[in-house]
This record gives structure tokens, sequence and C-alpha cells, in this order.
């Protein structure tokens, strides 16, 4: 009655250690470093290319150059209208031609739909 019974202990499994497990991880951050890299080097060139002087437009005709101040604010009727400049007026539908006629409508029915 007195005598000890031997209890069984669960003993746990041995977690399992991967040998590579500490090589795979430094090769992870070595690849994660230099995605960040190149990244970042990415960046600073394009950067750089942005700060560099902007390519100068030459002026469209519509512009008229300098002005001086003084010539704005006077009533001379001198001055030059632009706004009627590239203006294309077409007196009949026949002559900008059929170029929609062989046009498909994608996306759509092509016929009305009746509910």
């Amino acid at each position: 009655m007195f005598s000890s019974k031997s209890e069984q202990t669960e003993e746990l499994p041995k977690e399992f250690h991967d040998p590579h497990q500490e090589k795979m991880t430094e090769d992870f951050i070595e690849r994660q470093q230099h995605v960040i890299d190149d990244a970042m080097n990415q960046l600073e060139s394009d950067d750089e290319k942005a700060k560099s002087e902007p390519i100068p437009t030459p002026p469209s005709h519509y512009d008229a150059g300098e002005v001086e101040v003084t010539e704005l604010l006077s009533e001379n009727e001198d001055t030059e209208d632009h706004s009627e400049m590239n203006v294309v007026e077409h007196l009949s539908v026949d002559e900008i031609g059929d170029h929609l006629e062989s046009a498909t409508v994608e996306g759509d029915l092509p016929e009305e739909v009746n509910f």
C-alpha cells in the first residue's frame, strides 16, 4: 500500500531545430537589405534627375512674350487678340468625313433595350 508507484512522466518531444535556419535567416536579411538599397538608390537617382534644370520649352505662337505691366493696364486698343487663333470652323459635316462609320461599340449593347 505504501509502496510508491512509478508515475509515468510524459516526455515532451524535442523541438525540431533546423540546422539551416540561421543561414536561411541571414540570406533573407541580406536579400531584403539588397532590395532596400536598390530602392533607395533608385529614389535618390530620381531626385537628382528631378533637381536638374528643366528643359525650356519654346513659347507657342499664343505667347506674346515679355510684357510690361504698364502695357497691360493701359487702354491702348492696339493689343492683339489671341483668342481666335487655331480655330477651325466646319461649314458642313460632310467635309469632316465618315471616319467613325466603321466604329464598333464595345462594352455596351449595340441597340436600345426596353424594360
